[in-house]
This record gives C-alpha cells, structure tokens and sequence, in this order.
C-alpha cells in the first residue's frame, strides 16, 4: 500500500518524530529598524524634518506617565513630544505603581495646586474652564497608555487622584 507509515505517539498523544530535531532549528534574532536618536521612529520614517529646530517655550511642564508597554512600542508618539520640548518642561516616568517613598518628586507635584492631570471622569473639569490664574507655571501630568493600562495606572496610584482632574 502507498500510505506513510504513522508517526509514533507517546502514551500522552504527542507526536514525537515529527517534533524530533525541532529544538536543533536555528532560532534568527529579531532585528529591529534602525531607529532615530532624536524622535525614536524608524531612520525611514523619521519624523525630525517636521520638528522644531529649537524647543519650544513653554511654561507648562509636563509629566508624562507612561506604562512600560507604551515604551517599546515602535511608534510611540511620547519620544515626538519630548522632542519639541526643553528637557525641564517635559519629564517622562515609565511604570505601573508610583509611590511617594520612590517618587517623592512627583508626590511634591501632585500635592501643588497649580498642577493638573489629564484624565476623564465625573470629576474632570473641563480644561477649557480651567483658568490658571497663578503667575507660578502649571504642571499637566499625561497618563500614556492605553485605556485599560491608563485606569490602572490612575486607579492604583493614589498621588494621581490629588492633582484636579481635567
């Protein structure tokens, strides 16, 4: 007869020949792009050309919160916005959990009045309502992530619920 003989199977049901020698495969490194220095894309997409020369001045300094998934992702849009700004206006934090022993900066800045966090809610006041009438400068904090990965972030970490919410 012209049928291939079965594959042995163990006791279990697993085929074993047609696995054998699967672990001697070579196993190719994934490489990634080359990437930017400046705005973190791919050297082909390279978005600097359509950056600013200079940073921007600003008087809002802001605190990107950004879930460690958020910064491998290739086009992450947090590298762009650090770009366009002075390092001292824009400060970048890669976590989950964000305590004020860890973190006594950003304990300091959630408990300033002038600062802000923008995140939606039945307590979030509208941002175009929000009228800064301090001369000292705002600070905005920015939860990076997605929506699930962006309540997490605010939910777990009680400093987040000090600032008013926008």
């Amino acid at each position: 007869s012209g049928a291939a003989p079965a594959a042995a199977a163990s006791e279990d049901g697993e085929d074993r020949e047609g696995c054998a020698g699967l672990w001697e495969l070579p196993v190719e490194r994934c490489e990634r792009r080359p990437e930017c220095g400046r705005c973190s894309r791919p050297q082909k997409v390279c978005l600097c050309p359509f950056l600013p020369i200079h940073p921007l001045k600003v008087s809002t300094c802001l605190y990107i919160i950004q879930h460690p998934a958020e910064e491998s992702r290739v086009l992450r849009t947090v590298p762009l916005l650090a770009a366009c700004l002075p390092p001292d206006k824009c400060k970048i934090l890669v976590g989950r959990r964000f305590s004020e022993d860890r973190y006594p900066e950003l304990a300091t800045v959630c408990r300033n009045p002038n600062t802000l966090i923008l995140y939606p809610g039945a307590e979030a006041t509208n941002l175009e309502e929000v009228a800064v009438m301090s001369s000292s400068p705002s600070v905005m904090i920015i939860i990076d992530g997605t929506w699930s990965q962006a309540k997490d972030i605010f939910y777990k970490n009680s400093l987040f619920r000090l600032p008013k919410q926008v």
